[in-house]
């Protein structure tokens, strides 16, 4: 009976994703480039992980969308609104789906938990990350560089604000609280090449814990961009993508580092 939910759980998951990737590509919401990214990072994500993995990224990409048009005439007038009227890219797919995808297959391979909470935490970073820069932006006037707390300019690289670090934290928990309730309910088809071994260790959490751990791990991610953008991207060392690559990195170590911390 558990077998057949999953399936059929896995089937509405994957239905609902490629309809609303869809739906976003004809309303410009995304660019055909986008939709490809997005298609195949949630393959290996399904391949790797399961149905849950998907719906995390679902619901970054929701959320994401949402709040990038948040007061976006507003951001537009200031001059910091994102380009292309919000249109995201391969690059942007990439940016904010990249580490996620790697914490997965290492999972997948290896069916080590710490990696599937690597993954939550580099989901939970990538919303943290857009909810801060799209919400501190458009409320905050007077942000300071997080490296010597000096007042700049709206839209700068390293530039943070309570209302940025507020809306981190909410944008980190939109995920970690879907995340610690679906939590090692499903398993990705990979299981059917390379079954877990005996040898692997289950791990057992509470969803309040789990919840905190990943809300932690992606307001800490969301500060890892922030001090990337302000030592490597103001100096032209990266680019914007290449940054968010970092964070959502840091972001799910953070989270594995954190599970040592929680004795899990």
């Amino acid at each position: 009976m558990g077998g057949i939910l999953t399936v059929e759980t896995t089937a509405i998951v994957v239905a609902i994703s490629s309809l609303l990737l869809l739906y976003a590509y004809r309303m410009k919401k995304i660019d055909i480039s986008a939709l490809s990214g997005a298609f195949v990072v949630g393959f290996v994500v399904l391949l790797t992980v399961g149905y849950t993995g998907v719906v995390a990224l679902l619901l970054f990409f929701v959320f994401g969308t949402l709040v990038t048009f948040y007061r976006y005439n507003e951001k537009t007038r200031i001059g910091v609104a994102e380009s292309h009227k919000g249109m995201r890219t391969l690059q942007n797919v990439l940016g904010n789906g990249l580490s996620s995808a790697i914490f997965c297959v290492a999972y997948g391979i290896s069916h080590n938990p710490l990696f599937l909470l690597g993954f939550s935490g580099a989901v939970a970073t990538a919303c943290a990350d857009t909810f801060s820069t799209e919400i501190g932006q458009a409320l905050c006037r007077n942000p300071r560089l997080i490296t010597n707390l000096k007042r700049v300019p709206v839209g700068t690289n390293g530039g943070v604000s309570v209302q940025g670090l507020l809306a981190a934290l909410l944008g980190s928990s939109l995920i970690a609280i879907p995340m610690s309730l679906l939590y090692g309910q499903s398993n990705g088809l990979l299981n059917l090449i390379i079954p877990p071994s005996s040898a692997v260790r289950s791990v057992s959490i509470a969803p309040h814990v789990l919840s905190a751990l990943i809300t932690i791990s992606g307001f800490f991610g969301s500060i890892a961009d922030s001090i990337f953008g302000a030592t490597l991207e103001n100096r032209s060392r990266l680019n914007n993508h290449e940054v968010n690559i970092l964070a959502t990195l840091s972001g799910g170590i953070f989270a594995i580092s954190l599970s040592y911390l929680f004795e899990i």
